[in-house]
């Protein structure tokens, strides 16, 4: 009778299209209410605990970063670099928009912030120098993913919080190198897919002029050194992550305020009031899904879901192929915070009964769910897409498959090879 009624709630709240921090967080206060007999007063001090840890102060200070260098002009200098540098190749505006969309995500941490700020200024580039309608949309869709694998990476920071726990610890320095070299790699195969088409569809080209390239370069240098100086701080050991996101802002505010003067103080509030609106959200997620996680393993779900993975796996290659089918099957119906908070410390303890790198585990954990941005029904990037460029769903999922077939190849690669995340980590102390 009481499953019964959850299974009501649940479906009824889904049918309302309610978001899905209330879903969670909804279905999780019922289970408790049902099958576990502890004060409610412990149940509230788990959320507040669960957002009540300094390694999540990064998380408003990245986002606000980013909102303000799409608002304004460090994401327009970029991509001017951008194109000046690969505007001569077939294809060469649509590899900018890769290129660009990799500098940016390596400020901002978060994909739909990097779709927007690059979309909105490539997208009508593209289409006026002839690109036909479904390259710029898969390209910028799918390059806007590259958000949260390039760190700083808000799903890396959550990813590391939710997995330390009692005799594990997952460096969140070791885990943003580690997406170096994964992030590259699929950046290179996307920009391989851009070039593919540009010969294929015979695309124009725009003939290169040093002078032009040296007069962005010098334009962009400001923003270039936007991602040495967060990274860079970071690895040298000069300070935290968190102490690297309020850098980033910082940084982010005097360039447009006083360096470019093309934000004022009434546009910094405004985005810094935008920015407010979505962290509400993503904490309220953290929050809910912790309760939900905390019921599962009251109920020794993570041990009996080891119990079961140990009769049917029978090695370490097995688990990986059956956590990345798992991630890509939840990212069809989950966000890829969501996803992490319920799904990682579920399998934490079986990867390491595996001799699973927790490392290398993020980052599959990271670009599964990268794929999950771009797949039906609950593809975040393809409802940005829709909105930022006023297209049918349909037409920007066409467009994005050639170049989430990309994505996919990465992840296999990253999966059956190791060593091309963990490689970096081994000169991090």
């Amino acid at each position: 009778m009481e499953l019964t009624l959850v299974l009501l709630l649940l479906l009824t709240l889904i049918l309302l299209g309610s978001q899905l921090f209330l879903v969670i967080g909804a279905m999780s206060l019922t289970l408790f209410y049902f099958y576990v007999d502890i004060p409610m007063f412990d149940v509230i001090k788990t959320m507040f605990d669960s957002v009540n840890k300094s390694a999540l102060l990064s998380i408003p200070l990245y986002v606000f970063a980013g909102a303000v260098m799409s608002r304004g002009e460090i994401a327009k200098r970029l991509i001017d670099l951008a194109l000046s540098t690969f505007g001569w190749m077939k294809g060469g505006l649509a590899v900018a928009a890769v290129i660009a969309c990799m500098f940016f995500a390596a400020i901002s941490g978060s994909s739909p912030v990097t779709l927007i700020a690059i979309g909105t200024i490539m997208y009508p580039a593209m289409i006026k120098n002839g690109y036909p309608d479904k390259i710029p949309l898969g390209v910028l869709t799918v390059s806007g993913s590259l958000g949260i694998l390039i760190p700083p990476s808000i799903p890396m920071i959550i990813y590391s919080v939710v997995v330390s726990g009692p005799g594990i610890y997952v460096d969140i320095n070791k885990l943003f190198i580690a997406g170096i070299i994964p992030g590259v790699v699929t950046g290179i195969f996307l920009m391989a897919m851009a070039m593919f088409q540009g010969k294929k569809y015979n695309l124009p080209t725009q003939p290169f002029s040093f002078k032009s390239f040296i007069v962005s370069f010098q334009k962009g240098i400001p923003a270039l050194l936007m991602p040495i100086l967060i990274l860079g701080g970071i690895y040298s050991g000069i300070y935290t992550v968190t102490e690297a996101a309020a850098v980033g802002a910082i940084y982010a505010i005097l360039l447009e305020l006083f360096y470019f003067r093309e934000m004022k103080l009434k546009d910094i509030v405004d985005t810094l009031y935008e920015s407010v609106i979505v962290l509400g959200i993503i904490f309220m997620i953290i929050a809910m899904a912790t309760v939900f996680n905390r019921f599962l393993t009251l109920q020794e779900v993570p041990m009996m879901l080891l119990d079961w993975m140990q009769t049917f796996v029978t090695s370490k290659g097995v688990f990986l192929f059956m956590t990345i089918i798992l991630l890509l099957i939840v990212g069809l119906f989950m966000d890829s915070i969501s996803a992490i908070l319920i799904i990682a410390p579920l399998l934490m303890y079986t990867a390491v009964s595996y001799e699973v790198d927790l490392i290398h585990l993020g980052i599959i954990f990271i670009l599964a769910l990268e794929i999950g941005y771009l797949t039906p029904p609950v593809g975040i990037n393809l409802f940005v897409s829709c909105g930022l460029f006023n297209k049918p769903f349909v037409q920007v999922i066409k467009a994005s498959v050639p170049y989430a077939l990309c994505l996919l190849i990465a992840l296999i690669l990253v999966a059956v090879f190791p060593e091309i995340s963990l490689f970096l980590t081994r000169f991090v102390e």
